[in-house]
């Protein structure tokens, strides 16, 4: 899902500081600012596009895609 702040009222639980760029994003969870894009346009992650051309996500979204991985525990 992706809103354009420009044009449409902020949700009442979204400040425009919980929001950072779609580049940091990707760094923050080390994919390419591309893939995050991708994921927006997926729905997988929410978006807001400010002056119709940047694309803002939540940090806290962002980071909860990140999911642990399983260790198997062997005799090695």
């Amino acid at each position: 899902m992706t809103v354009d702040l420009s044009a449409a009222p902020l949700p009442e639980d979204l400040v425009p500081e919980d929001l950072i760029p779609a580049s940091a994003a990707a760094s923050l969870v080390q994919v390419d600012p591309k893939t995050i894009k991708n994921w927006i346009k997926a729905g997988e992650l929410r978006g807001w596009l400010v002056n119709g051309r940047h694309y803002r996500v939540r940090r806290s979204e962002v980071l909860g895609l990140v999911q642990p991985v399983a260790t198997v525990s062997g005799g090695h």
